[in-house]
């Protein structure tokens, strides 16, 4: 039986994501072989950014704008409108200059050019414009490097069977209808597995499922991922969304998907593979309770397969984990942590033994800890065993501020090759921090902030605004501390990303809104697979006065910080960090 794991556009360009590598692995350790894995994500956008791709958009650009002058346009806005016409004829004009870079840019970014900042930042700035030029085409729709908007709400499955099937705006069906499915279905899988993670991927994932399953509809397609991990309670009701897939897998799935293929194999019993969604006799059954992995049990991620030439950097980041779950799961904002149920720790031991073969067989020493939260006390081992190995990784994670993250454990950490250190501050202001249940206290993020400082590490800092009864002052000492502490923003590697509070399903503050303020909760019937609810608040900034002033905090905040490449990408800016190390002029 061959399976074939999928990962679909848009994730960031830099470097590749978890979620196959890690079934992969795990499934080859149980002795499934016959596995294929492709990141269709940077496929598609190397075959976005290239001269033939671009002089075919070009020439059937020039056809729409022709066929419009002599047939009129269709009202003000949208696809063949007068707002489309002028936009062709604008990118027309973009284009043959774009042309003779596009090929050259992807060359910079792939080579020791990208650490010239200058070079790296045209090449970005350039690819950026092309992706708009070939968008203009499907307008409204509009593609980046690391996201896609449309005109359809990925939160209502009405919109999303529009979507898929909408010839003139949806970008991806003719590459993966005449280039990507007939090569997927050549190799002649049984069973296709799609991860769907971020809300980017929802509609490019879903038109590639759609397709393949029309092409042929006997292929056994799954579809897993943190996205409908969310919405195990929306799928059961929705329907139309096993048009796209015979069955979900949500939670964990290296279990589930080795007992799928056992069952594609036998008797084909479906209440025997856990985690699974999947329909029978007209009912949708969920297969419960959720199973959570032994995560010693597992295998090192698994890149074979994976196109690293194609990604836009010089040196492959590899993700990889320490744990799953987080060990503080008080923060009332936070929903992440529905996403593996339960904290699990990994043995130092098996980590550094992942390491030096994922260094060795992938010749690279850049990791990416991709943990909720790295604990304290593992985290001391896992460092002092790699410092004791010889093993000279070079990494980044995620921490908190804790009251226990001694100068000594940073230290640590530093000699054992962590460059960056990814923090949720989400507020500097005391108030807000306790009643989102953060249990840190501002203390310990100045003298935290000052030891990562003081030994040479990089920080990330998250800031969240909005949160229920938080006041634009409340807001604004947030954006204060980080703009006026000099030491900190000028820093070599600093990052800061500002978000917006959003009142996400499964989230902590839907135990009892009413205790934070919230007084009334609204989803529109239509948002039939919602991941966050519109609500009112009886104290504080309204959700606009929110908006406002988070966009007055964004950009406070992108006064100081240095966008490309540290507030871009956490991989790019790792790799820029080390060459800093090394090279000091180089780095600029």
């Amino acid at each position: 039986m061959k399976t074939v794991l999928l990962f679909p556009p848009t994730w960031h360009p830099s470097q590749p994501y978890l979620s196959l590598p890690s079934l992969t692995g795990f499934l080859k350790q149980e002795g499934v072989t016959n596995v294929v894995q492709r990141d269709l994500g940077i496929e598609v956008l190397d075959g976005f950014l290239s001269q033939p791709s671009g002089r075919e958009t070009y020439e059937r650009m020039q056809d729409k704008v022709r066929t419009l002058e002599r047939l009129g346009t269709q009202g003000e806005t949208g696809a063949s409108s007068q707002e489309h016409l002028a936009r062709m004829k604008e990118a027309l004009d973009w284009f043959p200059p774009l042309y003779d870079r596009i090929e050259d840019a992807k060359r910079i970014l792939r080579s020791e050019e990208f650490y010239d900042l200058e070079k790296y930042r045209e090449s970005l700035f350039l690819i950026d414009r092309w992706l708009a030029f070939i968008s203009t085409l499907y307008f409204p729709t509009r593609i980046s490097v690391v996201d896609n908007q449309w005109r359809y709400s990925i939160y209502s499955s009405k919109e999303i069977l529009k979507a898929v099937a909408d010839e003139q705006e949806n970008p991806y069906l003719e590459i993966f209808r005449d280039k990507l499915v007939p090569d997927i279905l050549g190799q002649a899988p049984d069973l296709v597995g799609v991860s769907i993670t971020a809300t980017s991927q929802i509609l490019p994932g879903l038109t590639l499922c759609r397709l393949i399953k029309q092409a042929n509809p006997d292929v056994h397609l799954t579809i897993g991922g943190s996205i409908f991990t969310r919405l195990v309670d929306n799928l059961r009701r929705a329907d139309a969304m096993f048009q796209f897939a015979d069955d979900f897998v949500v939670f964990e799935g290296e279990t589930a998907l080795l007992e799928l293929i056992h069952q594609l194999e036998g008797k084909r019993d479906y209440s025997k593979v856990p985690n699974l969604l999947y329909r029978q006799n007209g009912k949708i059954i969920v297969n419960q309770p959720f199973f959570s992995e032994n995560i010693n049990a597992l295998a090192a991620p698994n890149f074979d397969g994976f196109p690293f030439r194609q990604y836009l950097a010089p040196q492959s980041v590899l993700p990889i984990q320490f744990s799953r779950g987080c060990y503080y799961k008080d923060c009332a904002f936070c929903a992440l942590t529905l996403d593996h149920q339960n904290f699990r720790q990994r043995s130092p031991e098996k980590v550094v033994d992942d390491v030096k073969m994922l260094m060795e067989r992938y010749q690279t020493p850049f990791f990416f800890f991709t943990d909720e939260c790295f604990a304290l006390s593992p985290t001391k081992r896992l460092c002092s065993q790699l410092i004791e190995a010889g093993v000279n990784a070079q990494w980044t994670c995620e921490m908190r501020f804790e009251k226990n993250l001694t100068r000594d454990l940073l230290k640590l950490m530093r000699d054992a090759g962590c460059l960056k250190i990814v923090y949720g501050l989400e507020s500097y202001n005391q108030r807000v921090m306790d009643f989102m249940k953060k249990g840190i206290k501002r203390e310990h993020v100045n003298r935290i902030v000052d030891d990562c400082l003081d030994l040479d590490i990089a920080v990330h800092c998250y800031v969240l605004v909005g949160f229920p009864t938080e006041t634009e002052a409340e807001a604004l000492e947030t954006s204060n501390f980080v703009v006026g502490h000099t030491r900190l923003n000028s820093s070599y590697g600093f990052s800061c990303q500002p978000c917006l509070f959003d009142l996400e399903k499964e989230a902590p503050i839907m135990s009892d809104p009413a205790s934070y303020g919230i007084r009334r909760i609204m989803r529109p019937s239509s948002e039939d697979l919602s991941l966050g609810y519109f609500y009112e608040v009886t104290e504080g900034m309204t959700p606009e006065e929110a908006e406002r002033v988070y966009q007055q905090v964004y950009e406070k905040i992108s006064e100081v910080v240095c966008e490309l490449p540290f507030n871009y990408s956490m991989a790019d800016g790792l790799l820029f960090i080390a060459r800093a190390k090394t090279h000091p002029v180089a780095a600029g």
